[in-house]
């Protein structure tokens, strides 16, 4: 009998994301002489004051990106402003950092390659995601290999098993593109002709012997496979670009979300600024459809998804159901279940905490199609599959009988709420697992400070929440911060704080700023209320994802062999005359 792993995974983040988005997005290297790989952002990437290099190609969507007009400069000496918790745009993992979070207790990663056609249109350096993703797949074999004496590219559970087991990180290559299904083919044709039978094991050959294991159907858009999950106004504009038409919705009672309303400013912005450059008009229709109701795509799972699960099932592709729409994930569920296959939720949120529409002024707070009903939660942990809780929780509802008070908002105290919920499913359900999932470097910002300017910071700009911040802020100010001292929660490492240059990282001040950090905020978990039998499942999740590898390999295996015996199996035909 196998011992088990010991130690936690981090099941969606995203190393190489540099070289994604057309490689002039994200500033900073992960990897390099610290100067070098996180030099001043201002100099050599985002331009002054982060609005942009001027000139005529000037990318005008520089400016905005961070949520507000630029940013200040930033970079290796100081730090000043960066790497903080609410950046979209900087380096959160570098090196060093990692290997913090690894004597942390970090064994498992998953890094996923990521790209988004549009944003590297605009940013005037396209790049199509089959280029870009076999570029950052290179990179992380190199990054790996120029590491091995801590970590390794696992291409195998027993693999990922033995790095483990030898004290070293495995790190597990993901893929999460938005237009998968045109892979060594032609995006724009895809629009005019549906993809063919035959291309399906060809471009699933071509991932798995580039070494990509994990692998995220639908992102952010509509593809052959399927229909994404509607959540952000953003992305009907990049499903409009990518498949020449807006999003198609219907009504849902547990959804809050809703298309075309109550825009903040960055995304009139990103509307105005599409409307413009592409000469189209986003749809007014959208206010008339299923009043009083929550919006969700209309497209499920396609044939083509079907045909293409199916066989990324016979190939052994753990599988992952997050972005897609409700429909598609039900129909996923249901396609998993009849082979008996486990599928992961690698950055997950649940819609029964998400907040009512009344409730908020701010959209992305509202119960979304994004969210993960609790019968969708309970199939993938009934199949042996794992929950993974995104780090970044901007808000929710208390969970009912949480050791941990909800009281400060993006905190690690709203996360908790999140990782509880998941944890009462796996109780009930008695199979599978649960992680974490942190979406580093993906466009997604990280859970803020409890003390300090920044404290509540999930309260920011929400009309209709505001109010609560400076009482959220006098709760912390009541209570005694994190103390720096002892060692790294269930390991031997000293408990100091992390330092780059000249800046010293405190997380009570500072939030989850990069992924070094990561053992401060599990330590502040513990620290605000979390139990050691609450904690033993995220220090089991290593195990657990082995587990659920370990399954997809062996119904891979057992689907083959089904194929192969039904084949052999000579058919009786009817006698004549």
């Amino acid at each position: 009998m196998t011992s088990p792993v010991f130690g936690f995974a981090d099941l969606h983040c995203h190393v190489m994301a540099h070289l994604g988005f057309g490689g002039h997005m994200l500033a900073g290297f992960p990897d390099g002489n610290i100067e070098q790989a996180l030099a001043r952002c201002d100099i050599h990437l985002h331009g002054k004051w982060g609005i942009g290099n001027f000139g005529k190609d000037w990318p005008l969507v520089q400016a905005f990106i961070e949520g507000g007009l630029g940013h200040g400069p930033c970079g290796h000496g100081t730090y000043a402003d960066w790497p903080t918790f609410n950046t979209l745009i900087h380096q959160q993992m570098f090196v060093e950092w990692l290997q913090r979070a690894h004597a942390g207790g970090l064994r498992l990663l998953c890094s996923v390659a990521v790209n988004n056609e549009l944003m590297a249109e605009e940013f005037h350096h396209p790049d199509k995601d089959e280029t870009s993703i076999e570029k950052q797949m290179r990179e992380l074999r190199r990054f790996t290999e120029r590491h091995a004496d801590w970590m390794g590219l696992a291409l195998s559970a027993s693999q990922a098993r033995q790095l483990i087991t030898s004290g070293k990180l495995a790190v597990v290559a993901g893929v999460e593109v938005d237009s998968l299904d045109s892979l060594l083919g032609d995006r724009k044709a895809l629009n005019q002709q549906p993809l063919s039978l035959e291309q399906l094991p060809r471009i699933l050959r071509w991932l798995r012997d580039l070494g990509f294991r994990v692998m995220t159907p639908l992102h952010l858009a509509n593809n052959s496979f399927g229909g994404a999950a509607v959540y952000d106004d953003k992305f009907n504009l990049l499903n409009h670009f990518l498949r020449g038409r807006f999003f198609d919705v219907q009504g849902a009672p547990d959804v809050g979300f809703r298309l075309g309303q109550d825009l903040e400013t960055q995304t009139k912005a990103a509307v105005m600024l599409y409307e413009l450059t592409r000469r189209t008009h986003y749809p007014k229709g959208y206010a008339l459809n299923a009043p009083g109701q929550g919006h969700v795509n209309q497209l499920g799972l396609t044939p083509t998804g079907q045909a293409f699960l199916r066989e990324a099932m016979r190939q052994g592709f753990i599988l992952d159901v997050e972005h897609m729409s409700e429909r598609c994930t039900n129909d996923v569920l249901s396609l998993a279940e009849q082979s008996r296959y486990p599928v992961v939720a690698s950055h997950c949120a649940f819609r029964e905490q998400g907040l009512e529409a009344q409730e908020t002024s701010r959209k992305a707070k509202r119960a979304s199609e994004y969210m993960k009903t609790r019968s969708q939660a309970r199939r993938i942990l009934e199949l042996g599959g794992l929950l993974a809780p995104i780090t970044n929780q901007l808000e929710l509802k208390d969970f009912p009988g949480s050791t941990v008070d909800n009281d400060c908002a993006r905190s690690s105290k709203t996360w908790a709420q999140s990782y509880q919920y998941a944890l009462s499913l796996l109780r009930e359900v008695g199979s599978g697992g649960v992680a974490m999932g942190t979406d580093f470097n993906g466009l997604n910002q990280q859970p803020g400070p409890r003390y300090g300017p920044n404290a509540a910071y999930g309260l920011k700009e929400d009309r209709l929440r505001e109010k609560r911040r400076p009482v959220q802020q006098m709760l912390q100010r009541n209570k005694q911060p994190l103390p720096y001292a002892g060692t790294m929660y269930r390991t031997d490492a000293p408990f100091v704080k992390s330092r780059a240059g000249s800046r010293e990282f405190d997380f009570n001040t500072d939030g989850l700023a990069h992924v070094g950090l990561l053992p401060d905020f599990i330590r502040d978990l513990v620290h605000v209320g979390m139990t050691d039998a609450q904690m033993d499942p995220l220090f089991s999740s290593a195990e657990a994802f082995l587990r659920m590898w370990e399954a997809c390999e062996s119904r891979s295996a057992a689907l083959v062999a089904g194929e192969l015996v039904d084949a052999a199996i000579p058919r009786l035909t009817p006698p004549t005359g």
